[in-house]
């Protein structure tokens, strides 16, 4: 399967638009299905702002889905999909 096949695929499956949990860190679909669990604490515990980072990362993973649905920004959007994705 090749990346817009793969795209494709993951926005058939997604209820748009998407939202960050920051009590889960978990990014939601407009259904209510799990999309995906926020995990970075190992690393970013020791950070400065370590629980503002967390919601941050999660925060901008939704933007972009959201973003990339409405198809704003394609073709920088999806370099970051693609990234996101592997």
């Amino acid at each position: 399967m090749n990346s817009n096949e793969k795209n494709n695929l993951a926005l058939e499956t997604l209820k748009f638009p998407v939202r960050y949990d920051s009590r889960q860190q978990t990014i939601w679909d407009a259904k209510g299905m799990m999309v995906c669990d926020i995990r970075g604490w190992g690393k970013i515990q020791f950070m400065n702002k370590s629980e503002a980072r967390q919601d941050a990362i999660g925060e901008l993973i939704a933007n972009l889905l959201n973003k990339y649905q409405r198809n704003e920004n394609a073709k920088i959007d999806e370099e970051l999909f693609r990234m996101l994705a592997s």
